[in-house]
């Protein structure tokens, strides 16, 4: 369902849960002295409440539609866009409510969302391998040699975040056997490494974002192994800092390293 294109039939009057959630301090107080120190500190979540008015003919009918496509307690996921943004999050409903006995017909739904940021609709995949895929359409029409790939002599992957700072996704394909693999953020110094029983064709899925922080592999069958053990003691789970982002693969011949990325956003 979209109001952006409904306007005859639902028009949006007010839109809250655009801006950064609200964050929560707890403090205590010193004894026999000023002040406070920090016990802790986060933010809530996002509460987005869409307030409409119905036009036209038939608002019973569209009533009764509305109340099958946005359930309570039903997962949702809602679009936004403008100009300089096409972002969307994710949440679940709290409350549909529609106003009957008014001279025009209103309403508003409530829409609590776990996940604080709004996501950009479309990724960034940096890559990184020996071999560098050039194979493309159209073919040159000449009749002279092309490459299918080249081999690339750079291990450095450089990631544009224009969002706030977040955990991303690397995803490792070993092209041999292996028992460590480590990536280093150059201008940290932090690293993440793994340590196991890395074999030909394998494909590892790193996730690094807070509260979906896991390590799973792929060995075939479209079944993914749960293998957080393989976390080496020391390692930092990576995040991906506003502004230029350059990490470092150290990984044996063969292997190839996807890095997937999407542009969060506390406020839009």
């Amino acid at each position: 369902m979209g109001f952006a294109g409904t306007a005859n039939e639902y028009m949006v009057s007010k839109i809250e849960g655009l801006n950064p959630p609200a964050g929560t301090i707890s403090t205590s107080t010193y004894a026999c002295m000023d002040g406070s120190y920090l016990n802790n500190a986060f933010i809530e979540k996002r509460n987005i409440v869409i307030q409409f008015e119905m036009r036209g003919v038939n608002i019973e009918k569209r009533r009764q539609w509305l109340y099958k496509v946005v359930e309570p307690s039903r997962y949702i996921k809602v679009f936004y866009k403008t100009a300089n943004v096409d972002v969307y999050t994710e949440g679940y409903v709290e409350t549909c409510e529609v106003n009957n006995f008014e001279t025009f017909t209103s309403g508003q739904i409530s829409i609590i969302c776990p996940d604080i940021y709004w996501y950009e609709c479309k990724q960034t995949i940096a890559y990184c391998g020996k071999i560098m895929g050039s194979f493309h359409f159209p073919f040159p029409e000449s009749d002279e040699p092309f490459p299918l790939g080249v081999y690339g002599e750079s291990n450095i992957l450089t990631v544009e975040n224009n969002g706030d700072r977040i955990g991303f996704t690397i995803e490792i394909t070993a092209g041999c056997s292996a028992q460590t693999v480590t990536i280093y953020n150059v201008d940290t110094g932090e690293y993440l490494q793994i340590k196991g029983d890395i074999q030909p064709d394998d494909i590892i899925t790193i996730t690094t974002k807070t509260g979906n922080k896991k390590i799973s592999l792929n060995r075939g069958g479209g079944f993914s192994t749960n293998v957080i053990n393989w976390l080496v003691y020391g390692s930092s789970w990576l995040t991906m800092n506003q502004g230029t982002n350059r990490f470092r693969f150290e990984t044996p011949d063969g292997f190839s390293v996807r890095i997937i990325h999407t542009n969060a956003y506390l406020g839009v």
